[in-house]
């Protein structure tokens, strides 16, 4: 079956969201939402961190699961005002040219439960709070293709509680190889996107 596509975009600072609706122009994760609207916005703040190694302003890149210890990822998105999700993923790229770890790495994803500013988050004692609800995903580093968490419960959440959206906080614990490494959007490659699926 075809689906009529339309777009629009908006656009302000190279940090502010990018927002963009399709309808159904691009695949559905499942078939429950053939019939959804598909928003995708990039992030309007985004800060790492490391537990091994202060690290101000924003990496090129950031390794999930590796040899160099945990290490976070902080995320705010402008949500669609009136809509409640049925779905909701963020979007990793993989890091052009980067090792490949043939185990699988765990990623958690956490609500954000208080403010934060990107350029105050300098060291591993600077990290904000989290609480539920929370998500669990397993992403390969071999893959060439954008790995996707389900955060469906944190966006949500965020919709129906708005004065209590302060982002969401990707984490990786250590692991013995390089682990699973994504490009942040700095100095080339796609960053971080939320991608929403609703009527």
């Amino acid at each position: 079956m075809m689906h009529r596509a339309w777009r629009f975009v908006l656009r302000a600072s190279p940090l502010s969201a990018l927002l963009w609706l399709q309808a159904c122009a691009a695949p559905a994760p499942d078939t429950a939402l053939a019939r959804t609207t598909r928003f995708v916005s990039s992030p309007s703040s985004i800060a790492a961190l490391s537990q091994a190694a202060d690290a101000p302003g924003l990496p090129p890149q950031l390794s999930f699961g590796g040899a160099q210890g945990r290490c976070a990822l902080f995320l705010k998105f402008e949500l669609p005002a009136h809509s409640l999700p049925l779905r909701a993923y963020i979007a990793l790229s993989p890091r052009e040219g980067a090792p490949i770890d043939g185990a699988p790495v765990t990623l958690e994803a956490w609500r954000v439960s208080s403010p934060w500013q990107s350029e105050q988050l300098v060291s591993w004692s600077d990290k904000p709070d989290l609480a539920p609800p929370h998500a669990r995903a397993v992403v390969e580093s071999s893959s060439a293709t954008a790995q996707r968490i389900d955060v469906t419960e944190l966006v949500r959440f965020a919709a129906q509680h708005p004065e209590m959206a302060h982002g969401i906080a990707l984490l990786g614990r250590s692991g013995s190889g390089p682990g699973a490494t994504f490009a942040t959007g700095l100095d080339g490659g796609l960053a971080p996107r939320l991608e929403l699926y609703a009527r």
